[in-house]
Formats: C-alpha cells, sequence, structure tokens
C-alpha cells in the first residue's frame, strides 16, 4: 500500500514537472524572440563593419536557444502523455530529450561562466571603430549608425560622467541625451548584465527541472516496466452468494 502512495504521488510530482518544463520552453522561446527584436540587440546587429563579430554571434546564439527551447517543450509534453498512457516508450523518449538537454544546459552554463565578457567585449568593439571612423572622417554611414546605437541605448559618447564634449557626442546624440545620457561604456555594461543574469537564473531552474524530471520519469519507467504502475489491473470475479 505504501508503495501505491509513493508510484501516484511520483505521477503528480511528474505531471507538474511536465508543465513547468513544458512552461519554461515557452519562456525561454518568448526572451529568445524579445531578444531577436530588441532595438538595442538590433541596432547592434545592423552596423554593417569587417570586425563585427557580434552579428555572426548573435545569430548562432539565437538559432541555438531555440531550438532547445522547442526540444525543451517536446521534453515536457512527452513525459506528461507517457504518464498519462503509462508508455515506457514516450517516458524513455522523454528521458532522453531531457538528458540531452541538461547536457547543453551544462555546455550554457560553462559558456556563462568562462567566457560571458565576449557578447560585451564584441559589442564595444563595434562600438569603438564606429566612434574613431566617425571621429577621423566624420562619414554619414558612421554617423547614422552612432545615432542609432546612443538612442537605443540612452546613452551618448566614451565618458563615464558628462557626455557633453566632443565632436562626436555633438553631431550623433540627441540634445536630451548630452544633457542627461551616461556614457555607453556603463550603459552597454549595465544592459548586457542585467539581460545575462536573468538568462542566468532562467538557465538554472531549467536544469533544475531537467534533473527533477529524469529522476522522476525513470523511476516511473521503471515501475511501468515492474508491472507496479499504480493502478488496479486483472481480473474479476463475482463471488458466490
Amino acid at each position: 500500500m505504501q508503495r501505491q502512495v509513493w508510484i501516484r504521488m511520483t505521477k503528480i510530482h511528474l505531471l507538474l514537472n511536465s508543465l513547468l518544463v513544458t512552461i519554461l520552453g515557452v519562456a525561454v522561446i518568448a526572451m529568445t524572440l524579445w531578444t531577436g527584436c530588441d532595438a538595442r540587440f538590433t541596432a547592434v546587429r545592423r552596423i554593417t563593419v569587417e570586425n563585427n563579430n557580434y552579428t555572426t554571434m548573435h545569430s548562432a546564439v539565437l538559432y541555438t536557444v531555440l531550438a532547445l527551447s522547442v526540444f525543451l517543450v517536446a521534453a515536457g509534453v512527452l513525459c506528461a502523455l507517457g504518464l498519462i498512457r503509462e508508455s515506457e516508450r514516450l517516458l524513455a523518449a522523454g528521458f532522453l530529450i531531457l538528458a540531452l538537454l541538461f547536457c547543453a544546459a551544462v555546455q550554457l552554463g560553462y559558456w556563462r561562466v568562462m567566457r560571458a565578457d565576449e557578447v560585451e567585449g564584441a559589442v564595444m568593439d563595434v562600438y569603438d571603430f564606429l566612434y574613431h571612423d566617425f571621429l577621423r572622417n566624420q562619414s554619414d554611414s558612421a554617423g547614422q549608425h552612432l545615432t542609432a546605437f546612443h538612442t537605443a541605448f540612452s546613452c551618448c559618447g566614451k565618458r563615464s560622467h558628462s557626455p557633453l564634449t566632443g565632436t562626436v557626442e555633438s553631431i550623433t546624440c540627441l540634445a536630451g541625451l548630452r544633457a542627461t545620457g551616461q556614457g555607453c561604456l556603463l550603459a552597454v555594461s549595465a544592459f548586457l548584465q542585467k539581460h545575462v543574469d536573468w538568462l542566468w537564473a532562467l538557465l538554472l531552474l531549467t536544469m533544475a527541472s531537467l534533473v527533477n524530471g529524469m529522476v522522476l520519469t525513470s523511476f516511473l519507467y521503471f515501475s511501468i516496466c515492474l508491472g507496479d504502475s499504480g493502478k488496479r489491473k486483472g481480473k474479476y470475479t463475482l463471488a458466490g452468494l
């Protein structure tokens, strides 16, 4: 009797975890699409310079995370269907996808810890190139990109406290930004750090859900294989009066 209670509790827990995994997948998809359409990221991605490594990095991360989020939704649906139908194949498929997603999440976590500064460095390299190119040549293309950059990030120039002085700032910054906007070095760093912190929190929650899902799925899989699924199955006969 106690074993039946544990199996039923496991089923409820797995159903809730599958729902959480599906919601996390949808949340990752929404956040990825928002990142791709955000004005600040778009302003950097549209800059056409030879050393703009951010464009390649942005596209690779965007498509990779979208693919992983789709598999995350699929894993949640498979685990829920396997639980409802008590299907060993669906549970095994769900466990396999969860395990692969966990490996991918660990790799993303490693990249977050060891190479998180690459995105900020790529953005600032592009800005430095535009800034010095406009300072030397004052080309229309560089001026337009700088104006779009300053407007998107609500910043002005490279100075940390007073971006009022300088030829570049006086031409490419709007009047309001020249008066109140902070330096772009601080603005970009603060924005990217906040964005990465949100992604890190979402990644940690996803990893915890994946581990929990793998444990519950494997337990329920072996319970079904052993014929102990928590349901009363068998043949019933009428007792003689």
